[in-house]
């Protein structure tokens, strides 16, 4: 979170330390610094890469896509984006969940997000 941060322009830290961090994280993952990059490897891509790889199974992929705008559009695909093999663009009112049903009859001055019409 400290190197997103950093690379997102925050006014404060540093990125040696955002650097610093990322290694640390690595080093306890490989075992030894064999996997330790270096200043330039630090992108926002490898930060939502890194992500993948240290939370696969916590759940934040979906909110982390979001996040660098991947989750919709085309810029980024995987296999069955937008249910086609190879992945394609989807629409970007996906980025919000649907209000549940059970809740807009319960409260009918709630409105739909666009989209889910």
């Amino acid at each position: 979170m400290y190197a997103e941060g950093v690379l997102r322009g925050a006014n404060t830290g540093d990125a040696g330390t955002a650097l610093g961090y990322v290694n640390a994280l690595r080093q306890r993952a490989y075992g030894n610094s064999t996997g330790n990059i270096t200043s330039g490897q630090l992108t926002l891509d490898f930060i939502l890469d890194e992500r993948a790889r240290e939370l696969f199974w916590e759940g934040h992929r979906r909110t982390d896509l979001i996040r660098f705008g991947k989750f919709t559009g085309g810029s980024y695909l995987w296999p069955w984006k937008g249910k086609v093999a190879a992945g394609t663009a989807t629409e970007s009112y996906r980025d919000l969940f649907p209000i549940p049903s059970n809740d807009m009859g319960a409260n009918p001055t709630l409105k739909q997000n666009p989209g889910y019409n």
